[in-house]
């Protein structure tokens, strides 16, 4: 699976990311890495769900929280144990992200672009050190009410999916 954008899931990751709440903050300024051209925020507000999963190689486990989607973790990736490290749901204004300390220096970020003509334009930013300002960014164009994914690999061999969606 490629780490830029793993794939889309429906509904339920949608209801278990909005039923656990942790470590989600919303701060209404721009991405530290700025796209190349300027973007500008246009749309509604949008109820935006962020959530993150660690995906651990060799272990069957299963965080208890994770049992409703529990088959379609399986199919993602094979043979690695879930845990649900994060998620947060808020409503945000065009140009608003949402930052999510993952744990052990893990940050993830979210900026709400733009929506239009039923499509929701996302920038995601993901850094494994919050001293280090430099960030890993991905220009994320979706359907609205529909989750889609995205993977890193981290430095212990384990990786993180960050599910995000708006409605």
């Amino acid at each position: 699976m490629p780490p830029s954008v793993a794939g889309r899931l429906s509904v339920p990751f949608i209801v278990a990311a909005l039923l656990f709440a942790a470590g989600c903050e919303r701060r209404p300024e721009a991405s530290p890495s700025p796209p190349s051209s300027p973007v500008v925020a246009k749309g509604p507000a949008m109820q935006v769900t962020v959530f993150a999963i660690k995906a651990v190689p060799g272990t069957s486990a299963i965080d208890p929280n994770l049992n409703e989607v529990r088959e379609r973790l399986r199919k993602v990736l094979p043979n690695h144990g879930f845990e649900l490290i994060a998620t947060r749901s808020e409503r945000l204004q065009p140009g608003e992200t949402l930052t999510c300390d993952l744990g052990e220096g893990h940050v993830a970020e979210t900026t709400y672009e733009s929506a239009d003509a039923g499509r929701v334009s996302f920038l995601c930013s993901f850094r494994e050190d919050r001293s280090n300002d430099a960030s890993d960014s991905t220009h994320v164009d979706a359907p609205e009410n529909q989750l889609f994914f995205y993977e890193r690999s981290l430095r212990d061999g384990s990786r993180v999916l960050i599910g995000v969606g708006a409605r």
